[in-house]
């Protein structure tokens, strides 16, 4: 028997074959597909890349900056070689972006105890996690739903209306208690008018459709997250089964303490809200950025880890 899957953010169909779908214990209905599986695996195949102190990043491919939106590239600072993502946009050319370094441990740590939370959220109240994920979703897209009921109902009583003037202009036509010429004038004006209704109905239709998929994707996303709750480890394996991005923003200073925002996109869930923590600090001393200048001027461009 064949299933219907909503493909993410996309808004359109495909039939899943029985034997394409992957079954998850204890749920009713696969969460993803075969396919969906094996393209997660192609891409952590993909983009690995290993680096001279052979250390694999899980997150390659998944990590963004907050602004441009181009990828971060792994890359070692300081003497002591530690793993920091950078914006390739900003180091290129700093004019393009602003700095938006992350400290590997500081991403790792954040991503896990995100996902340790909302699992955990799934696993207890599985109601509550789907609550958590519709909301979030709403307000992303400007609580559509709520207005656009109305606005479906006023527009398919105008087109109503439309249709029976349409039917009364015709009666009075032939009755001859209307001339040719506001006859044509009228018909042309209302036909105009009811092209207009059925589009607009069709985008109302559309939105609302958006809505009913963000209520299925948010079931979907709970039963994936109870499904690693207790998690303790980061893999590129679940990472890119549960992510569909994460987004780094600059740091700010409050009260003395460096803070950094990410945003996680979950798949099916979107973005749950945002996830601030205390970034580590560690004073660059004016290496890195001789650095990258001398590796501008002698290759034309910046090398990164991945």
């Amino acid at each position: 028997m064949c299933k219907k899957e909503i493909i993410f953010k996309v808004g359109k169909y495909r039939d899943i074959p029985e034997e394409e779908q992957i079954r998850v214990d204890n749920t009713h209905e696969p969460l993803v597909t075969q396919e969906d599986f094996d393209n997660a695996n192609a891409k952590i195949l993909s983009r690995r890349r290993d680096t001279t102190d052979n250390f694999v990043s899980p997150f390659s491919g998944l990590v963004k900056c907050g602004t441009c939106g181009k990828a971060l590239g792994l890359r070692y600072w300081g003497k002591d070689r530690h793993h920091i993502f950078v914006c390739t946009t900003y180091a290129r050319n700093t004019k393009s972006c602003t700095d938006h370094r992350i400290f590997y441990d500081d991403l790792y740590n954040a991503v896990l105890a995100d996902i340790q939370y909302h699992a955990r959220i799934a696993y207890e109240d599985r109601e509550k996690a789907v609550a958590l994920a519709v909301r979030m979703n709403e307000k992303a897209d400007g609580s559509r739903g709520k207005s656009n009921e109305a606005k479906l109902k006023q527009a398919r009583k105008r087109y109503d209306e439309v249709t029976r003037l349409f039917d009364r202009l015709y009666e009075d036509s032939l009755s001859g208690r209307i001339s040719n010429d506001n006859f044509s004038r009228l018909i042309d004006k209302y036909q105009t008018e009811q092209e207009q209704l059925l589009g607009q109905i069709q985008a109302i239709e559309n939105a609302l459709q958006e809505v009913r998929d963000n209520q299925q994707n948010a079931v979907k996303w709970a039963d994936l997250m109870a499904q690693y709750v207790g998690i303790q480890e980061l893999t590129a394996e679940n990472l890119n089964l549960l992510i569909e991005r994460i987004e780094v923003f600059d740091r700010t200073e409050t009260d003395g303490e460096t803070e950094q925002v990410i945003r996680i996109c979950y798949r099916f869930g979107g973005y749950i809200g945002e996830h601030r923590f205390k970034a580590k600090v560690l004073r660059n001393t004016g290496g890195w950025e001789q650095r990258r200048k001398k590796e501008r001027k002698d290759n034309g461009k910046v090398s990164f880890v991945s």
